[in-house]
């Protein structure tokens, strides 16, 4: 049977296409490898408690919010989730600053830790938001980009305005850049803040990522940051739920070996011996895996070059799974599900200097047994060391020990508390989810021209698009759920049902 869509892989984005798309009404078959929906964004259960994946906030929520019109566009119900006012505490070696959803209190907050250079800083945030603004108008229009074709050059163009256009002279600037206008550059304590920040959300630090992405990216908490029950992985089952309710058909434990093109209709593989045919095929998989999927003929047509790709660089992350009882922490503390830890001004961002500690909240039975919490814990490292099989496991060891030991000198009970322990490396990550080398969070920004450099979700290929962290809008569940949704667009633009 000839379906009108097969998406390969349950990500944010390949979820968002599908379920667009069945309640659109095509006919939908969406293949997953694991047993578990969502990918990086998916969940496991161990020893009675509940892990995410990743140590990731739920953003895009609030009024306005993209996920929130997403689900309003399915009709589908928002998952539980509390929105946050205190959003994370950011832990630098001389003081701890609490990251708040309120502009106002924001400023008093950013004010007080930095007093050295607190007007410009405020100035600095004034423009940060000033232009995020801009762009949150542009981005909602879901415009593919790059563009290639006529269409897309034309509905890139119609979501421009004049402001859009007076952002310009940001496009050949850096972060770093616009620090150094503020005359902020030799603020260590504020520059490592930034680069935490800009770390965790565009995968790398001020002086490589360009402005705009940047900017975007130190805006996302001010507009909504949300405690999800369950997880992310619950945002993921909820858009299954609907996508199944809309007469989609999802396959977990179907990994797709190939994928290839006899005249308009594409044939896909998987490593069960099945064979299935479509006229559009979406990938959720990151362009990391395309080039080792797509039949050899296909290379050629693709706008990506594989040599390229293969030089451009990206993350592992090392992660612990921890379940503890929580008196480790202050009350105060406790009801603040994130906290950022950066040990050191003097090192790199990564391999355990910085990390991002996610907690379940109190009373939420879906992670945790009633008084204890689910904790995961994320930091960033490079791939290659992780398949090194002789210093594996004591690699994983001495990860685990700076890392808790880190925990213990700001909670110096922490250690004590702990029930369950388990660590996860990049070669977890390509066992669980596919991932080639286990890389995950997109593509590290080179400088300040790299986001005119994304790849765009259009193959160039027809009938074959990608969508997920590694093409633009980028990394997050913001970034890969919008990327699907611009699929999820074009097709219909392209191929209306009826015409299917």
């Amino acid at each position: 049977m000839l379906k009108d869509a097969i998406v390969i892989g349950t990500g944010f984005g390949g979820m968002t296409t599908a379920a667009l798309l069945a309640k659109a009404g095509y006919d939908v078959l969406t293949l997953e490898a694991a047993n578990e929906l969502g990918g990086c964004a998916s969940k496991f259960d161990r020893a009675g408690y509940r892990f995410s994946a990743g140590a990731t906030v739920g953003m895009g929520f609030e009024e306005g919010g993209m996920l929130k019109r997403l689900f309003e566009e399915l009709d589908a119900p928002i998952p539980p989730m509390s929105k946050l006012n205190e959003i994370m505490n950011v832990y630098l070696p001389d003081r701890t600053v609490t990251y708040f959803s309120d502009k106002e209190r924001w400023y008093k907050e950013v004010a007080s830790k930095f007093e050295q250079d607190q007007e410009r800083i405020l100035s600095f945030f004034e423009e940060v938001f000033k232009v995020s603004n801009v762009l949150q108008n542009f981005v909602e229009k879901r415009a593919i980009f790059p563009p290639s074709t006529a269409s897309e050059y034309f509905h890139l163009l119609k979501s421009m305005d004049v402001k859009l256009l007076g952002l310009a002279p940001y496009l050949t600037q850096s972060i770093q850049d616009r620090l150094s206008k503020y005359g902020l550059t030799k603020n260590k304590p504020f520059i490592t803040f930034i680069n935490g920040q800009l770390m965790d959300s565009v995968q790398t630090t001020a002086t490589f990522s360009p402005s705009l992405l940047g900017y975007m990216a130190l805006c996302t908490f001010h507009n909504g940051a949300f405690y999800v029950e369950g997880g992310l992985a619950s945002i993921i089952h909820a858009l299954a739920e609907v996508y199944r309710a809309s007469g989609g058909e999802l396959r977990p434990r179907h990994k797709v070996v190939s994928i290839a093109k006899q005249g308009d209709v594409w044939t896909v593989m998987t490593k069960r011996g099945q064979v299935f045919r479509t006229k559009q095929v979406i990938m959720n998989a990151p362009i990391h895996n395309v080039f080792s999927l797509l039949e050899p003929e296909l290379h050629r047509n693709l706008l990506i070059n594989e040599i390229k790709e293969k030089e451009k660089d990206a993350w592992g992350a090392f992660t612990l799974y921890i379940g503890a009882e929580p008196s480790f922490m202050m009350p105060q503390t406790s009801s603040i599900p994130f906290h950022q830890f950066i040990s050191s001004y003097d090192s790199p961002l990564s391999e355990g200097n910085q990390f991002l500690f996610s907690m379940s909240q109190e009373g939420d039975t879906r992670f945790a047994p009633p008084g204890k919490r689910s904790i995961t814990i994320s930091t960033h490292t490079n791939v290659g060391k992780w398949w090194e099989r002789e210093s594996y496991e004591s690699r994983k060891e001495e990860y685990m020990e700076t890392i808790i030991d880190s925990i213990d000198k700001r909670f110096s009970s922490f250690s004590s508390h702990i029930d369950v322990k388990m660590a996860g490396t990049p070669v977890t990550f390509k066992r669980y989810t596919q991932r080639a080398y286990g890389k995950v969070g997109g593509y590290i920004p080179s400088g300040k021209y790299s986001l005119l450099k994304s790849y765009s979700p259009n193959s160039g290929v027809e009938g074959l698009w990608f969508c997920g962290d590694t093409v633009f809008p980028g990394a997050g569940s913001l970034g890969s759920s919008l990327s699907g949704w611009m699929v999820a667009d074009a097709i219909k633009g392209k191929h209306p049902r009826q015409g299917m």
